[in-house]
Order: structure tokens, then sequence, then C-alpha cells
């Protein structure tokens, strides 16, 4: 313990080792001269010094050449993402462990959140959006078409930069055109439009896609069993590179679709609770 709490201190004490551990959780592996264009620095010896002080969390590959973060390094960071996100909300801890939960789902997890009120969407919602884009993937936000322009509002609120929006790194879609004017509400329609979706942004250079999307249209539109339909096909583990958070108002759905939901999704989230559904 006291080298591991050495090793993290060594991290966390300057900027360039932070950057180094983030450029390596971004690409997973890089070589020197790469990491030298992903720190933007020139100076060899200054990299390799803040190299040497990152031994135990940064290792090189024997066959690549490569470096790569180890299982401690991963860890690190993880911790250096957490004190961000703390920092950034001013030290709130406001459904923190929801909030955490929804960052580790990776490609292939299909989730479901509950909500009661737009504050708690939106908490956990942007915080899910958030990681994608960390873990360079493409977001997708699919929100009812009156909202389009007060949740581009509330996405920036929360501290994410316009910036992704000119990238195209971030994708605003009425739900309306998405699931019934594009589709119908046909789940291998609206399937096939998301691996289209897919395939565009990685031929971007994005690894996935992560897509939140507010399924209201489905109940406000009286298309209950195609919703149902359309999230049993999808199953509990998505088949292609997608991490899908869909979004529920707990005031338009009752018991028994919460547990015929349930039995659609991998992960069940509330503003108090987030477990893995086995």
């Amino acid at each position: 313990m006291k080298d591991w709490n050495e090793e993290i201190l060594k991290a966390l004490a300057h900027p360039i080792r932070r950057s180094i551990i983030d450029c390596l959780r971004e690409k997973n592996a890089l070589s020197y001269s790469e990491l030298l264009e992903c720190l933007r620095i020139s100076n060899h010896g200054k990299l390799g010094f803040h190299m040497r002080a990152l031994k135990g969390l940064v290792e090189r590959e024997p066959s690549s050449k490569k470096y790569r973060l180890t299982d401690r390094g991963q860890l690190a960071g993880e911790l250096i993402w957490d004190i961000r996100f703390i920092i950034s909300r001013g030290g709130r801890d406001l459904m923190q462990e929801p909030t955490r939960y929804v960052r580790h789902l990776g490609l292939g997890d299909h989730a479901f959140l509950l909500f009661d009120t737009e504050d708690v969407k939106h908490e956990i919602t942007f915080s899910f959006l958030e990681a994608g884009l960390t873990k360079t993937e493409a977001v997708m936000y699919l929100v009812s078409e009156s909202k389009l322009n007060s949740e581009s509002r509330e996405i920036q609120k929360y501290g994410i930069s316009a910036d992704y929006f000119e990238k195209e790194a971030i994708t605003l879609i009425p739900a309306e055109e998405w699931y019934v004017k594009k589709s119908n509400a046909q789940p291998k329609r609206i399937i096939a439009n998301f691996c289209r979706f897919l395939k565009d942004k990685q031929k971007a250079e994005f690894t996935g896609i992560r897509v939140a999307a507010e399924m209201d249209v489905f109940i406000d539109g009286g298309k209950s069993k195609e919703l149902l339909e359309y999230e049993t096909t999808l199953g509990r583990q998505l088949t292609f590179n997608a991490c899908a958070l869909c979004l529920y108002d707990t005031k338009k759905i009752d018991e028994n679709q919460i547990i015929e939901l349930t039995k659609c999704h991998g992960h069940l989230i509330s503003k108090d609770i987030s477990w893995k559904i086995v």
C-alpha cells in the first residue's frame, strides 16, 4: 500500500504526468513520438523524466514497443477522472453513485434510467454522455423535438464544451424523427439506422457510439407494444459497438412496464440506486 500511495502521489503531482495517463487511457497504447505529439511538447528529456516517475503505472510493450497503462495505471486514471469530476461540480455529491456508475458503462451495455425530474435526468444522462466523449465515442442524444434547443443549452451549462458539436462528436436528434418518421417504430429499422450511424462515425475514427434516448415518443404515441418489442430485440447486451441509456419518466410508465423493461436491459439506474441485472 505504501508503494501504491507513492505511485499515485507521483501521478497526481504534475500536470504532465496526469496528461500522460489521460493520453494512454484515451489511445490505449502510444509510441514515444506519439506521446510527444499527444502532449504537445518537444522536449524528449522532459517526457523521459516524467515517464520514469510513472514507473509501475506505465509499461512498454515488448512487441510493439508502445507504452500503455498497467492495471495500477488504469486505476490511477479513474481516480484522476473522479477527482476532476468532483472539482468540476464544486464538490457536490448529488447522486454521486449513479453518475459514477453510468460513466463506467461500456460498448455493448444496454441500460435504462428511471427519472422523476429533469434535474435527475440531466445529471445522470450528461455524466453518461461526457464519459463517452472522453473515450472518443461519438455521442447521440435523442430528445423531444420541442426540447432540442433547451437541451443543447443544458449540456453546455453542465460543462460539456460546444466544440464537441462543431467536431460532430455530439449529435442531437428529435426522438420523433428517429423512432417514428425515419423507422416507423419498427425495431429492425431502428437498429439498422443505428448501425448505419455507427458505420459513419467509425469512418470518422470514433471507437463506437454512445446513445441516450428519451423513450416518451413511443408511450405518448400509443406505441407501448412496439417499444417493448424494440427493447426486447436489443436485449440485455448490444451486438454492435454501441452503449445505450434509455430514459424513462416514472410518471409515464407503470409497475408492470418497469418489470418488463428490466428483462430487456443489463443495467438499471435511478437517482438512488444502480445495479447490473443478472
